[in-house]
């Protein structure tokens, strides 16, 4: 007997220990209240972009693509909350910006033509150029030409990185490309080259917005509490 009652005290005190642990511990985190897609024109690696995005909106399940042609068919298989673009994409899926990124006053940014070689505006449509894709590549070519202010759609060829603009006129892939304007400096600085740039008052690219696909509310505050920093990368400095 004595055993037996030796067993039921151990027995006890073990299942006391363990609601003790039960009460002591943290909960459990559900999992993330929204999802937000991102596809941002900036110089830093999808991933790179991804963590300090997330790192800003707890609760908010963040994926940032690096190329266009990802976002869209992510966009359509999966859908999230909300997904994060420039204008022009947004467009081009027939969506509109219910939050407009807005920098300076303004929600467009300046685009510059740059090159390696002299530039005038009547040789324009003869000339080879190099975007970051804004719209997949059957519809680049003609929203250059309306970047450019010609008729005709010019040979376009698109990449996924403010970088790779610099290697298309390092291999004289391109005769010139086009550049948000905020990125000037650090493009220059990272080659020895010397450039032509010209601005054009029809190179103007609607900054990143956003669209909601499901109930607003749970993901629109933590999009307008995004930091400085962040908007920054993302080219913006406020919501409107």
């Amino acid at each position: 007997m004595r055993g037996v009652k030796r067993i039921s005290i151990l027995l006890a005190a073990a299942l006391l220990f363990g609601c003790c642990l039960l009460l002591l511990s943290p909960p459990t985190t559900a999992g993330p209240d929204a999802t937000l897609y991102v596809y941002a024109v900036t110089p830093l690696r999808a991933r790179a972009l991804e963590q300090k995005i997330e790192e800003s909106m707890p609760g908010v399940d963040v994926t940032v693509f690096g190329k266009l042609s990802d976002f869209k068919t992510a966009l359509e298989a999966n859908p999230p909350d909300a997904a994060l673009s420039p204008r022009p994409v947004l467009t081009s899926l027939n969506r509109t910006a219910d939050l407009q990124g807005m920098r300076a006053g303004t929600d467009a940014e300046q685009y510059l033509l740059v090159s390696t070689r002299p530039l005038s505006k009547e040789m324009l449509s003869s000339l080879r150029y190099g975007m970051v894709d804004l719209v997949e590549r059957k519809s680049l070519p003609r929203f250059v030409a309306g970047l450019l202010g010609v008729n005709d759609a010019p040979e376009v060829q698109r990449v996924t990185k403010i970088e790779d603009l610099l290697q298309l006129l390092q291999f004289q892939t391109a005769d010139a490309v086009l550049l948000p304007e905020r990125f000037r400096s650090d493009f220059e600085s990272k080659s020895k080259m010397t450039f032509t740039i010209l601005s054009l008052s029809t190179a103007k690219v609607g900054l990143v917005g956003v669209t909601f696909l499901s109930e607003r509310h749970s993901i629109e505050n933590a999009i307008r509490k995004l930091p400085k920093h962040v908007l920054a990368d993302l080219g913006v400095d406020e919501w409107k």
